[in-house]
């Protein structure tokens, strides 16, 4: 009888300290010693599902770690397992429901990467379907709001052409709504035992980053919540990430420098690549390795282009055109073009033309946020160095970007308006994009009228590399502005 009775009583979400145990291993990148603590907690309590839901975590970021198509398709179907295995919880638990959304966003992710575009659709919308429902019978479960706000922050980003498919699958949200409601679970976490804080701060600051373009506020966000990069792999990408595309280059290379590095971690190739990246930003002369590092240990397909590039890059600095041409050879052989970066070298590659090597130096030390140095760079040069139109446009418009973010507007203005002139006749994005940055001030500045004109200017450049990026920013500034 009692037998009878207990395999009756359906299984239970007990997210225990093991359970917490095995979650925080997995969030920093500490994979087998999460596998572990899970392989415990399956032996010591059979009938607890939060494991299942924590297996799913690891696939999650073992695909994303090793970025391989192999792996993906090697995973992908424990997916329905799991959910299969959840339909057996208790559903008076507020994890019942919540586990499966967070099983199907993760999955989403996963299918968008690999370009499984239907498939991640119905992920996302059955998500969001168990997120409302389960906000409405929980509403005060903390945890259902970090998915439902990410979620609500990526709806409201779908561009205004493919709203009617978002309102079709009866989905609604806004980024500044999924931002509120991250923001308000974030301080929620400062006071209250809340375990997924720290998971968090990181979507949070992501979509800061990609969705409202404040590389900033995204990065004092993470050094305000103490992230914790010496003992948390994860945390150290997180800040690494966002300081070296944010403008934070020397922090973000300490960062690096400090990762763990032990085995009980997981093997991340792509942190070498970003270390690289750092490094050539600040015109160190060892980037190289770095870059050649992570294409010895990366088994997948994106950035392998830009990697070869950016070596071509380091041997140019150094004066060696002949190692350059070597590696930039390369772009062309190895790789897929489907990240932005990889398209660029790709570019490059075809063109069978080197960059200009001082523009490039001033360019490397703008993105790397040394723009007193890229300036004494630029002065050393004049629009009359160079003799096609393109390097004159080119001359201009990086001249204009550096002194537009070491905040010298007026002078920024000055060379936006001549890069527009020299450069509207060309297929590059200089003139489009001085024209998008030349509005950004002046809606700054409050005066709207100029700011529209140039939003329009920008969006009147036809047929321009990155258009479809530089126009969604010319038409979100356009929406600010009504």
């Amino acid at each position: 009888m009692v037998l009878l009775v207990c395999c009756a009583q359906a299984e239970v979400f007990d997210f225990n300290p093991n359970c917490r145990k095995a979650y925080n291993a997995i969030m920093a990148l500490r994979l087998n010693e999460g596998r572990a603590l899970l392989a415990q907690e399956e032996k010591q309590n059979p009938k607890n599902l939060i494991p299942v839901y924590l297996e799913n975590y690891l696939d999650f970021i073992t695909v994303y770690t090793t970025d391989t198509r192999e792996t993906y398709e090697k995973l992908k179907s424990n997916k329905d397992l799991r959910m299969e295995m959840l339909r057996a919880g208790e559903t008076t638990s507020p994890y019942y429901l919540y586990c499966a959304a967070e099983m199907n966003v993760q999955w989403a992710a996963i299918n968008i990467k690999y370009g499984e575009y239907l498939a991640a659709v119905f992920e996302i919308k059955k998500a969001y379907k168990f997120l409302q429902e389960n906000q409405s019978k929980f509403p005060d479960f903390k945890p259902n709001k970090k998915t439902l706000g990410v979620l609500q922050a990526l709806i409201g980003s779908v561009p205004d052409k493919y709203k009617w498919g978002v309102n079709m699958l009866g989905m609604e949200g806004s980024v500044q709504q999924g931002l509120n409601t991250l923001n308000d679970l974030i301080e929620y976490g400062k006071k209250n035992d809340y375990i997924f804080q720290q998971e968090t701060v990181a979507f949070y600051a992501f979509l800061l980053f990609n969705l409202k373009d404040d590389k900033e506020k995204a990065w004092q966000v993470l050094m305000q919540h103490n992230f914790d990069e010496k003992g948390n792999l994860l945390n150290a990408y997180v800040c690494a990430h966002i300081g070296i595309y944010g403008k934070h280059n020397d922090e973000a290379l300490r960062i690096l420098e400090q990762r763990p590095t032990d085995s009980s971690y997981v093997n991340f190739p792509f942190l070498n690549y970003l270390y690289g990246l750092g490094k050539l930003n600040r015109l160190d002369k060892d980037a190289d390795s770095y870059f050649k590092l992570f294409l010895a240990t990366y088994k997948g397909s994106n950035h392998i282009k830009s990697a070869y590039q950016k070596i071509a890059w380091g041997y140019m600095l150094q004066g060696d055109d002949v190692n350059y041409k070597h590696f930039i050879a390369k772009v062309g052989k190895k790789g897929s073009s489907s990240l932005d970066a990889d398209k660029q070298a790709q570019l490059e590659a075809d063109s069978k033309t080197m960059p200009n090597v001082n523009l490039l130096r001033a360019r490397l030390l703008f993105d790397g946020a040394y723009y007193e140095k890229a300036s004494k760079q630029m002065a050393t040069l004049s629009e009359q160095s160079f003799t096609t139109t393109e390097l004159q446009t080119e001359y201009l418009y990086r001249t204009g970007r550096i002194f537009h973010e070491w905040n010298k507007a007026d002078s920024a203005l000055i060379y936006y308006a001549k890069a527009i002139e020299r450069g509207k006749d060309l297929k590059r994005y200089f003139a489009a994009n001085s024209a998008l940055e030349t509005g950004e001030i002046y809606e700054l500045r409050g005066n709207k009228e100029q700011a529209k004109q140039y939003y329009n200017m920008c969006l009147g450049f036809a047929d321009h590399e990155y258009k479809t990026g530089i126009d969604s920013k010319a038409k979100a500034g356009l929406n600010r502005l009504q």
